[in-house]
């Protein structure tokens, strides 16, 4: 372990912790959160420690079953098996010595009731493994799900969807996500702030046309001008939403389902004296808008109006309408950032893209007669899957005789999926001009824009 790092026993400690309550249903950042208060913690960084942890393990999920699996006879109790996995995951990560790995693992065993009678079963299993690594990690790998790390019904929707690019998308949802930028305009330029960076030592480079990609992850608060407000933290593709909705000075803006608040102050950025309603249905996801908003100081340059609502029931906000431009950056399977959210392909069920295409019909539909005559609705979906994407944009022109399909900026047609790219698969140097039309580090987006007849 290096110096000033945290026990890696308290951080495996949180680490299993989090990973049993993930395993029974919840999402990994909210049992990460809830694990790291009730285990306790002799190091002010081991709940940074146990995420680095639990997330490399998801990222090996199908993995560590299988692992597990065949090394013990019978299932373990749920405490000693996500104990094992997180000794199993850091010992296939290699990022410490493997007698540190089973000693931490054995000690974390020791000091939590719920696994101590188990100590040396853990000590007698990672050893184990340790010996026979190569052949169980071959074996395991002989299972699809296990190579990609994916349910099999996930598998199988990207590969009928694409065909030549499947397994491309499922190798860069193992992968550690890129840390991307965006650059606020207001504040500073991109090209200075890029020479910044430069000044202090950090390796940048210009993705897309306000998004600057750090070549190293790092905190936030080690991140230049962040805390200042010249800077956010957001994906590329994702910045492509507020740019491509060409928003114009004074015009009234619907940004619906708007955490955690990104898009709505990017808006702000664009354009000059905005009103912007922004609309959340999650109370405590709505106080990460404002929080944003004020970190950007986005109220100098708009009238913004955030609303606790269901953005596909307006009668909290109908009263503001009609609006020159409406955003709808709608709930979806995610699965366009699951190297973000590795959790994201193990809660999701299949079914869940039928019922979350039905709510983005609603959405649209609710949200459609709130706009001008002329005016534009930009709908977007972190997601891949076409059910999501492509479907519902010809399903929506479908239903609405008065949507005209509009071209995207430096695009032919209205509608862009973009696949999830990574430094290692996709150039990443770019132009102003050529991010514009499409950046070129990104995760999984779809977009499509209507003008209203």
């Amino acid at each position: 372990m290096t110096a000033g790092a945290p026990p890696l026993a308290d951080a495996l400690r949180v680490a299993a912790a989090a990973w049993q309550r993930f395993r029974s249903g919840a999402a990994l950042d909210r049992a990460l959160d809830a694990a790291a208060a009730t285990v306790a913690a002799s190091h002010p960084r081991v709940a940074a420690a146990a995420k680095d942890i639990a997330y490399h393990a998801t990222r090996n999920l199908a993995l560590l079953d299988a692992l597990i699996a065949q090394l013990a006879r019978t299932p373990p109790a749920p405490p000693v098996t996500a104990l094992l996995a997180m000794g199993l995951a850091q010992l296939l990560a290699q990022r410490h010595a493997s007698y540190a790995v089973v000693d931490q693992a054995v000690t974390a065993a020791k000091a939590d009731a719920t696994t101590r009678a188990a100590a040396g079963f853990v000590n007698a299993i990672l050893r184990e493994f340790l010996r026979r690594q190569t052949a169980l990690v071959e074996a395991a790998q002989r299972d699809e799900t296990v190579r990609y790390n994916a349910p099999r019904w996930w598998i199988e929707r990207l590969r009928r969807a694409y065909p030549a690019a499947w397994t491309a998308i499922l190798d860069v949802q193992r992968e550690p996500p890129p840390l991307v930028l965006r650059v606020n305009v207001r504040r500073i330029g991109v090209d200075d702030y890029l020479r910044r960076l430069e000044r202090d030592g950090i390796a940048a480079t210009r993705v897309g046309a306000t998004a600057v990609w750090l070549h190293e992850a790092r905190p936030v608060e080690a991140i230049p001008g962040f805390a200042e407000g010249l800077v956010s933290v957001q994906d590329a593709g994702s910045q492509l939403a507020a740019q491509w909705l060409d928003v114009r000075d004074g015009q009234r803006v619907l940004d619906a389902c708007a955490a955690p608040g990104g898009k709505t102050a990017q808006l702000a950025e664009l354009a000059d004296d905005l009103v912007i309603d922004a609309v959340e249905i999650d109370a405590q996801r709505a106080q990460r808008i404002e929080a944003n908003l004020a970190r950007l100081r986005a109220r100098e340059h708009a009238t913004i109006t955030l609303y606790v609502a269901d953005a596909a029931d307006p009668g909290a906000y109908a009263a503001q309408a009609p609006y020159d431009r409406i955003l709808l950056d709608a709930p979806c399977t995610a699965s366009g950032i699951v190297r973000r959210h590795p959790d994201i392909p193990w809660l999701r069920r299949d079914s869940d893209v039928a019922q979350l295409a039905t709510r983005q019909s609603q959405l649209l539909d609710a949200l459609w007669p709130l706009l001008k005559p002329a005016g534009r609705l930009l709908y977007v979906v972190c997601s891949v899957f076409p059910e999501e994407g492509a479907r519902q944009a010809e399903r929506f022109v479908e239903r609405h005789a008065d949507a005209r399909p509009v071209p995207l900026p430096g695009h032919t047609a209205n509608t862009l999926q973009l696949l999830p790219t990574s430094p290692a698969r996709a150039p990443v140097a770019s132009s102003d001009g050529a991010a514009a039309a499409k950046p070129t580090l990104h995760d999984g987006f779809f977009l499509a824009l209507f003008e209203k007849l």
